[in-house]
Parts: C-alpha cells; sequence; structure tokens
C-alpha cells in the first residue's frame, strides 16, 4: 500500500495545498493520502491560528478526494507532536505500507532541522514540489547533497523526488488578511471551506 503524509498548520488549507497533494497522488499513484492538521502549540500564544477542530473541519472540506483522508491524529496526542511520531504511528496501522511525505520547497529546505529527520528518511520517501525554473530545482539538489548528505544526479533519487510544477502564489497568510479586509477569497478555497469561515466567523470575517 502506497500512502502520502501531507501535515501543515491548514490555517486555512487553500487550493494551492490542494494542487499540491494532487500532483503526487497522480504521479505515484497514491493509495491513500493522510492529512494531518498539526497540533496548537500549548505553550505558545497564536492570535491568528484557528482552533484545532476547526481547521480539522476545514481540511474535511477542503481534500475531498476518494483516497483523501483528513486525520487528526496530532491534534488528538497528548504530548507534543514531531513527524517523526506520526510516521511511526501510521506504519504501526499499516505495517507494510510505503510512506510518501508530501511537503513544500520551503518546508524542505529546513528539513534538516526537523526532529529525528534521518530516521524519517528511513521510513518515507520526500515528495518536494517545485517551482519550475532551472535554479529553484538545482538549488534543492545542492540542499539535499550539501546538508543531507543525498547524492541526486536526477530529480528522483535516493529517497527524494522533486516535482516542478507550477505552484499557485497565494499562502494562508495572505488569504487570512484579505478576509479580515473584507475581500473575497473565493478563488483560492473550495467553496465548502469558505462556508464554514463564514459561518464560523474566522479570521476576522464580519457578516454583511
Amino acid at each position: 500500500m502506497k500512502i502520502g503524509i501531507f501535515g501543515g498548520t491548514f490555517n486555512p488549507p487553500h487550493n494551492g495545498h490542494l494542487r499540491l497533494i494532487e500532483t503526487f497522488a497522480d504521479k505515484l499513484e497514491l493509495d491513500k493520502v493522510l492529512v494531518i492538521p498539526d497540533k496548537r502549540p500549548v505553550h505558545k500564544i497564536c492570535e491568528d491560528l484557528a482552533l484545532d477542530s476547526d481547521r480539522a473541519e476545514l481540511c474535511r472540506r477542503t481534500f475531498t478526494g476518494k483516497n483523501y483522508e483528513v486525520s487528526t491524529m496530532e491534534i488528538d496526542r497528548d504530548t507534543d507532536s514531531y513527524m517523526i511520531f506520526t510516521v511511526n504511528e501510521i506504519l504501526s496501522k499499516y505495517k507494510d505500507a510505503q510512506l510518501f511525505l508530501i511537503i513544500g520547497s520551503d518546508m524542505f529546505l529546513s528539513f534538516h532541522k526537523w526532529y529525528k529527520y534521518r530516521e524519517i528518511m528511513k521510513k518515507c520517501t520526500l515528495c518536494v514540489m517545485s517551482r519550475e525554473d532551472e535554479d529553484t530545482v538545482k538549488a534543492l539538489r545542492s540542499y539535499a547533497f550539501s546538508t543531507l548528505h543525498i547524492y541526486m544526479p536526477s530529480n528522483e533519487a535516493n529517497g527524494i523526488i522533486i516535482s516542478p510544477s507550477s505552484p499557485l502564489e497565494i499562502s494562508s497568510t495572505e488569504i487570512r488578511q484579505k478576509i479580515s479586509a473584507g475581500e473575497d477569497v473565493s478563488d483560492v478555497l473550495t467553496k465548502e471551506a469558505y462556508e464554514f469561515i463564514k459561518e464560523r466567523g474566522m479570521y476576522g470575517y464580519a457578516k454583511k
């Protein structure tokens, strides 16, 4: 069984996130993609971070493909949550699964800072979405070699897959700012997710 793992704050999840997992789900013919919202930090004040339950519901309203499953395993965890814990939990349930960790290029470039990142790399193939320009792809392959000590003679080598694409130039931060300013964001969110944001008055949305 081939399982994709896609974690993030999803504050809120948007069409850029959706395109990212669609790309790898199709490319790798994944049997399942687990979408896993991050746990809200207990000891940090995050004024613009929505409730865990609301972000999970937004994910359910965004990632609706038949092979997509929203999991609250990190939100439900009583202890600090790290990706390696999540990977091990998934492997305990799907013992013979091949795992594919889906991340964006910015996150990949700080992957060496992740807790037990070497262990993650032993258990998962890293799937990295990159911009299509040659310089960006070269920078990612250079990082893999210089920092992760992984030689990449091509975009798919030694447990790392780099997929050049045309990402949507949108961020969750920008979406929150637009919602707070009363601007329409229906073009970057699914209809169902946007309706939930409006119903809940999230991110400063003011009902007209």
